[in-house]
């Protein structure tokens, strides 16, 4: 185990990175939002402030790592047109198409994580249409076509489609917001970052450094794992036993003046759920008297109403936590009233302070009434986890007496019914 823990501090402190746009949508390898993004920036019609400086860039790229024989003039770029999803008469449908009207096009097919689907590219190449434009109409060294795909996977299945890549994509548009020395609206730097770090992190060009850092942890447990079960099976067995004691344990570490005649415990058959309670919060079925025997308050009008430590969770000493509800299981109508005074602004005036003051959460359902969990020592179990219920019991007297006082009205109301 020292050496599972020297291995767990070598690895280095990082932070989750935030998550880019694409991934809080779920779309973080959806083609179609790929597309429309990439379209968006390279078309300088549109007012993200880029102008055709990208298309300019993304021009320049194709011509430069493919072999597509791309000429064109800066003038043509005033006159470019940038869409997606267009379909021909053929029922054909490209990606991306980028034209000059009468001078030069280039159809885009765009892959993120899907493989080429067979014979499409072939269709798109003898298709005589982009969308209900005829190819004719484009001189024949103004026709291009470009396979758009992460770099190792497959390329393009026919060599008319030069290939061109995401990774291409990512340096030259990084390349030119370096050259621009914040001459873009900052908005639309933004967007264009977010949009290449989703392409960096589905291409995997950079290092992720958090998800390497985790998958080591993981396979440091997968090494220690049946150590570490060992040595929960060994938490799990300190608190089989320290059930069968656990109110001479817990008084061991009371104050002994905290427990007065006024607090009782339940130690019968349901002991694991560790039941704490005061005069009258059980009455019994007969005529709602006060009891201490939880076999008197069963049937159709008996009332219990107790400070339960979850001593019966493997989380308890497994993950060292201790966890102190104030519960009511019982279905009566002596509940229903409890319920509807507690949750009364006159009682949660009282209430709301005591609670406060003392982190412990105010639920005010039907059945939890308050919950508040405690950080236990686990390299002292079991006595560190009886000193931690010895201070949650104290921090909750105060809060039980101001229920003594809802119990009372409660039970008056109920009878005087």
């Amino acid at each position: 185990m020292r050496e599972r823990r020297n291995s767990l501090e070598a690895l280095p402190e990082v932070t989750e990175p935030p998550k880019s746009t694409l991934r809080v949508l779920g779309s973080t390898r959806a083609e179609r939002k790929w597309n429309t993004l990439l379209a968006y920036f390279l078309d300088p019609s549109q007012p993200h402030g880029f102008d055709a400086d990208l298309l300019t860039t993304f021009l320049n790229t194709i011509t430069e790592t493919t072999e597509a024989d791309l000429e064109y003039y800066h003038r043509d770029i005033e006159t470019v047109q940038v869409e997606t999803e267009i379909s021909s008469p053929q029922n054909n449908r490209l990606d991306i198409v980028i034209r000059s009207p009468g001078a030069w096009f280039v159809c885009i097919e765009s892959k993120v994580e899907a493989p080429e689907e067979e014979g499409k590219l072939r269709r798109y190449l003898k298709d005589p249409h982009i969308g209900n434009e005829e190819k004719d109409e484009y001189p024949e060294d103004g026709h291009h076509y470009v396979f758009l795909s992460k770099e190792h996977r497959p390329d393009a299945s026919i060599d008319e489609f030069a290939d061109l890549y995401w990774e291409d994509i990512v340096e030259t548009f990084q390349a030119e917001l370096r050259r621009s020395h914040g001459q873009y609206p900052n908005r639309s730097t933004s967007q264009l970052q977010d949009f290449l770090s989703t392409v960096i992190r589905v291409t995997n060009m950079e290092d992720d450094d958090f998800t390497e850092t985790q998958q080591e942890k993981v396979r440091l447990l997968s090494e220690y794992r049946s150590d570490i079960e060992e040595l929960f099976e060994a938490a799990d067995a300190l608190r089989e036993r320290a059930i069968e004691r656990w109110p001479e344990l817990f008084l061991d570490q009371l104050d002994g003046d905290l427990w007065t005649d006024e607090w009782h415990y339940r130690y019968d058959d349901y002991r694991e759920y560790g039941c704490l309670f005061r005069n009258g919060w059980y009455l019994d079925d007969e005529n709602l008297e006060p009891t201490v025997d939880h076999e008197e308050t069963t049937g159709s009008t008996g009332f219990r109403l107790h400070l339960i430590h979850m001593i019966r969770r493997k989380e308890s000493f497994r993950d060292g936590k201790l966890t102190l509800i104030l519960r009511s299981p019982t279905k009566v109508e002596l509940r229903n009233e409890f319920n509807s005074l507690y949750n009364s602004d006159r009682w949660q005036d009282q209430l709301k302070p005591l609670l406060n003051e003392r982190g412990i959460k105010n639920k005010g359902n039907m059945r939890n009434y308050t919950e508040k969990t405690y950080d236990v020592d686990q390299s002292r179990l079991p006595e560190s986890y009886f000193e931690t219920l010895a201070t949650a019991f104290e921090e909750h007297i105060p809060v039980a007496k101001t229920v003594d006082g809802i119990i009372e009205e409660a039970l008056n109301n109920v009878k005087n019914q």
